[in-house]
């Protein structure tokens, strides 16, 4: 009690991992079978390595498939392209209060490409 100190508690370490993207060649395999998660992960693959359209293609299978990663990924890019409608209705497949509030504003924003 008295003259006692207690003892510091160390911050506790963060609770998050990284998982590595497989190689576009087991990417590709996995996806072949149909998983919507590994075709997301395809598409991620694809849009780092600079192909945005055959990324936004397997976005898209992802999305249909019921991935919500996908559907907002797909809304991203077309948002990008100026699809802004399109990009409204996945924004909202995508679901949570996030991709509610990017659908409202996309619906009120004309088609085109965005403003640089």
């Amino acid at each position: 009690m008295f003259g006692r100190r207690r003892k510091r508690e160390t911050p506790s370490e963060p609770h998050f991992s990284i998982t590595p993207l497989p190689s576009e060649t087991a990417a590709r395999q996995a996806a072949a079978g149909g998983d919507a998660v590994q075709m997301n992960q395809l598409g991620n693959r694809l849009k780092l390595d600079g192909r945005i359209d055959e990324a936004a293609g397997w976005y898209r299978r992802a999305a249909e498939a019921g991935n919500a990663d996908a559907a907002a990924n797909l809304a991203t890019y077309l948002m990008s392209q100026g699809h802004n409608q399109e990009a409204a209705q996945w924004f909202r497949r995508a679901g949570g209060p996030l991709g509610e509030a990017f659908a409202l504003r996309l619906e009120s924003t004309p088609e085109g490409p965005p403003a640089s």
